[in-house]
């Protein structure tokens, strides 16, 4: 994230502006004219925002407030015998510095959770540039006015896969292939309760989109900061902001099923994509048929309008199904939306569906899941359908020492011309030495097989890690 005054904040700033009138031009009245000379003071930084709106409203902060603070450091020396992910590939030994820090505030009219882990990797006989990788979820809540009046800022920093195809980024892949996100929003909303059984939330969410700068595609951040100009390796195509206007209601018709219905307006302006309008009205339920059983379901279309005058139409849903049984957990999930493609730029159409399983015992864990997606092509070559399988298992040897072990697929059930299956394996031993402190030895798998190519590779990593807490 980049430091208060810095040139990417300011153009941040400057983007934030001005396309934030295409949206107030589509309502009538002051409200949503005042709410953008007021937001438009914003600087980029959600924590600046919230310092003044705290000290114009002292109110605020009378209450007792709770806290809670953990740093960390963590040390690790791992060897990959294939870094650069390629056939016959070359090894070295990597240094890790791993910090830490959690942050927790909690009063009657404001909370904040602010949560980071940094990584830091020394390649030692310089195969690779060094790495920085960054994850951070900061949160702040405000209660402007009690029970009316509330105002949400957020940032999010994490990796994710180029392609987005790819899905959620596999726990610790490697950085082949990512780029880092940052994701900064900021949405003021009201909450109505017209009555006993009726709850209503409505308001307006700015987000701005925007990926790092790399020494070359696939290669990471290249600097302990990550900076987010403009250039080709930024994947600039994919700078964008959003306007969001949003109005969401929950009806409850009895004890055990609710009604559940609202709009959405999106307005998406980017420096080289085409700008689009997106309809998104929804009607759904949830049903809680037991006290260990519940089910969700939300539907309805989608209408998108660019301005240069297409239009296009896509079904949306969101499905859930939750169930326990004894020690088991059966879960199921569907969803059917848009979402953000790195590489090409684009939103593209999603579509996945998600079955799993979770066991809990008096020492061990075992979690497992298949999941299927499909999604719309965005470049020449690489998949737009996938099986996920996946399983996780934790068992307890003593109080203090823990052995793990997880499997995981990629694999291609549709490419239009390379078919790529992938392989994860890991297993490891953490031992507490002390409440605050631990170690830990990991070995990690990895298997990429290209159909028709001889460049299929393997990747074997072993690290030895110490942390704590402070």
């Amino acid at each position: 994230m980049k430091p208060i005054g810095s040139k990417a904040f300011s153009r941040r700033v400057v983007v934030f502006m001005n396309p934030m009138s295409s949206v107030l031009s589509m309502l009538p009245g002051a409200a949503y004219a005042c709410l953008f000379q007021a937001l438009r003071r914003l600087r980029g930084a959600a924590f600046m925002l919230s310092i003044g709106v705290v000290c114009l409203c002292p109110g605020m902060l009378r209450a007792e407030a709770v806290q809670n603070v953990e740093t960390g450091i963590g040390f690790g020396l791992e060897y990959n015998d294939n870094v650069k992910e390629e056939k016959n590939g070359e090894g070295d030994f990597i240094t890790h510095i791993k910090p830490s820090l959690k942050y927790e505030y909690g009063a009657d009219r404001v909370s904040a959770n602010l949560s980071y882990k940094g990584d830091y990797q020394y390649y030692t006989g310089g195969t690779s540039a060094d790495d920085y990788a960054h994850t951070l979820d900061a949160r702040l809540s405000l209660a402007m006015v009690e029970n009316l009046l509330f105002l949400d800022i957020s940032e999010n920093l994490r990796p994710v896969y180029r392609q987005a195809s790819r899905g959620d980024v596999v726990e610790y892949d490697t950085r082949r292939d990512q780029t880092d996100q940052n994701i900064f929003s900021v949405s003021p909303y009201f909450t109505l309760h017209p009555g006993e059984r009726t709850n209503i939330k409505a308001g307006y969410r700015f987000s701005d989109i925007r990926y790092a700068e790399e020494s070359a595609p696939g290669e990471g951040s290249t600097s302990i900061v990550p900076g987010w100009s403009s250039g080709q390796s930024a994947m600039d195509s994919n700078v964008k902001q959003q306007h969001e206007l949003f109005a969401n209601a929950e009806r409850d018709v009895t004890e055990l099923f609710t009604l559940l219905f609202g709009y959405e307006l999106l307005r998406q302006e980017s420096e080289e994509q085409t700008d689009f309008h997106r309809h998104k009205p929804y009607l759904g339920g949830r049903y809680e048929y037991s006290d260990s059983g519940s089910v969700q379901v939300r539907a309805g279309p989608m209408l998108t309008e660019t301005d240069d005058g297409e239009e296009s139409t896509s079904f949306y849903y969101l499905a859930g199904v939750a169930q326990k049984l004894g020690r088991a957990v059966l879960t199921f999930d569907a969803l059917r939306d848009f979402t953000e493609d790195p590489e090409s730029g684009r939103n593209i159409l999603r579509t996945s569906y998600t079955a799993g399983v979770g066991f809990t015992f008096d020492r061990s864990s075992l979690n497992a899941s298949l999941g299927y997606a499909e999604y719309e092509q965005t470049i020449d070559a690489g998949g737009t359908k996938f099986w996920r399988p996946g399983m996780r298992y934790i068992y307890e040897l003593t109080d203090r020492l823990k052995a793990n072990v997880a499997v995981s697929a990629e694999l291609d059930a549709g490419s239009s011309s390379l078919k790529s299956d992938r392989y994860y394996a890991s297993t490891g031993l953490n031992y507490e030495l002390s409440e605050t402190s631990w170690v830990g030895i990991t070995y990690r798998f990895k298997n990429v097989d290209t159909e028709g190519h001889d460049d299929d590779f393997t990747v074997n990593r072993i690290m030895l890690e110490w942390g704590m807490t402070f």
